[in-house]
């Protein structure tokens, strides 16, 4: 670390005189954050297995529908053309 500065001195004083608190802090347990804590709980407890089978091997991802997977298996030869010509 390097030598303390001029500048340092009262950053750090400031630093310690707000951790220095006479009366302890009230009571952080409200019903409302108590409710919020215990929905982030069940949301993240949930949503953690959903994404797993949501990504399950095989299966198609959202941003593709199934018609663009099929005519991507299609052979050229029975592709649609856009000509009208045969094969």
């Amino acid at each position: 670390m390097g030598a303390v500065t001029p500048s340092h001195r009262p950053l750090a004083g400031a630093y310690l005189a707000l951790g220095d608190d006479p009366h302890p802090p009230l009571d952080q347990r409200s019903v409302p954050r108590v409710v919020v804590a215990f929905a982030a709980t069940v949301t993240l407890a949930l949503a953690a297995p959903l994404a797993w089978v949501a990504t399950a091997p095989g299966k198609l991802p959202a941003d593709q529908p199934a018609a663009t997977q099929t005519a991507k298996a299609l052979p050229a030869a029975h592709a649609d053309d856009d000509d009208g010509g045969g094969a």
